[in-house]
């Protein structure tokens, strides 16, 4: 079972308009049930490097979010930037050692606005800028399975019928965010052709705070949402995950 951590950057709600967040990011971070176990391990491990103790308790954030971090917000406030800046590498470096694969989708904000100004085409009719988001993110999730499947298979045998379906993949989404349970029936029942049927037909729900892995997703959205408002500046976080081979798929969705 693959287990398919979404993280999200740059949601603003109904307005689309922030120009300090153009874009808004989902990522799906693919991490094997065999590494869960590790991969938390090596969390917690690096909290009690970084805090002295595990989160969430009276003298430690509840969770790691990214804004609070870089930027030195709210817990991280007083700390110096070369502290946040090792806690945000030990954290990236937890899938870098790995090569856990994520999987990008975003859209222009500004974009999808004027589409839906316009009304005149089929795609206006998007009720928020998630609902393609996902609809693209799944189906590229679709294809990256199907080819991970494909990648054992001898070169004789890749026109077979395939056989029967090795390993399943679970897309766990934060609770209380904008990833709803329908735009998997959506995705489920738009007219395109579905690889192969690896990607379960329902959400799993967890906070933030109970979930590594989804604050891991979390950090990565963040940083390749700096990256695609700026791509010309320094983006040394984005470059990393990028060079180590964690960045798979980058999909934006196009009008």
């Amino acid at each position: 079972m693959h287990l398919v951590y979404l993280g999200e950057s740059g949601n603003t709600g109904l307005s689309v308009n922030d120009p300090n967040q153009q874009h808004l990011v989902h990522v799906g971070l693919l991490v094997h049930e065999q590494q869960c176990i590790s991969m938390n391990g090596e969390f917690n491990a690096l909290c009690r490097r970084h805090f002295g103790r595990p989160l969430g308790g009276a003298e430690t954030p509840r969770e790691i979010r990214a804004t609070d971090v870089y930027q030195g917000r709210g817990f991280f406030r007083t700390w110096k930037p070369d502290q946040r800046a090792e806690l945000i590498q030990d954290c990236l470096n937890i899938m870098i050692r790995r090569e856990t694969p994520l999987i990008v989708s975003y859209i222009d904000k500004h974009q999808f606005a004027k589409l839906r100004a316009s009304g005149d085409d089929p795609n206006s009719l998007w009720s928020s800028p998630t609902e393609p988001i996902i609809s693209k993110f799944l189906f590229a999730l679709n294809m990256f399975m199907d080819e991970m499947g494909m990648a054992d298979v001898h070169p004789d045998h890749i026109m077979d019928a395939p056989g029967p379906v090795r390993d399943y993949t679970l897309v766990v989404a934060e609770e209380g965010k904008s990833v709803e349970p329908h735009f998997m029936n959506q995705f489920l029942h738009a007219e395109m052709e579905i690889p192969t049927p690896v990607v379960l037909e329902n959400f799993c729900y967890v906070d933030a705070e109970y979930s590594v892995c989804t604050q891991l997703a979390n950090l990565c959205a963040y940083f390749v949402r700096r990256w695609l408002q700026n791509p010309n500046a320094s983006n040394s976080y984005f470059e990393s995950l990028r060079e180590g081979r964690v960045i798979q798929v980058i999909y934006p969705v196009q009008f």
